[in-house]
């Protein structure tokens, strides 16, 4: 079976989907802590990996047939420096600036954009049975597309 032109994402309260729902009715959201590895995972020393693992702070938009919109990022440094803004304290400041926000299921179309050059989004596995939330492959949606996801 393909993948459908629209997925429904489900959110689910403190946990990767606990920030995606709607704002001023007319737009959708997922907003979410993520990272990167700044070399092949397979090149990275193991006694320094976490100078090599980047940490992002990203909020998506997305109209309400579901097309990507835009993206705000925030870099939060490399694990090791790590900025200590949390995930939830900047996620929340963007949103109040959003209008009036419900947090519930969305339903959005897969995208991807570039950060800092690395490529973030919800995008096809290389053999298409599903979707991956990228760059870190955090999760991963497939059929019955109930907006349940994988870890």
């Amino acid at each position: 079976m393909s993948i459908p032109e629209k997925i429904p994402i489900k959110r689910i309260e403190d946990y990767h989907t606990h920030f995606v729902g709607f704002c001023d009715s007319s737009k959708q959201f997922w907003g979410y802590g993520t990272f990167v590895f700044d070399e092949p995972y397979n090149d990275i020393d193991m006694s320094r990996w976490q100078e090599h693992k980047l940490e992002y702070i990203v909020l998506h938009t997305f109209d309400i047939s579901g097309n990507y919109l835009a993206t705000k990022h925030f870099f939060a440094g490399a694990t090791a420096n790590r900025i200590e803004e949390s995930d939830e304290v900047v996620l929340s400041e963007w949103l109040s600036k959003l209008g009036e926000v419900e947090f519930k299921d969305i339903y959005i179309k897969p995208f991807q954009t570039v950060i800092d050059g690395y490529v973030f989004g919800l995008i096809p596995t290389l053999d298409s049975d599903g979707l991956e939330l990228q760059p870190s492959s955090t999760i991963f949606f497939h059929e019955p597309w109930d907006g349940e996801y994988d870890t």
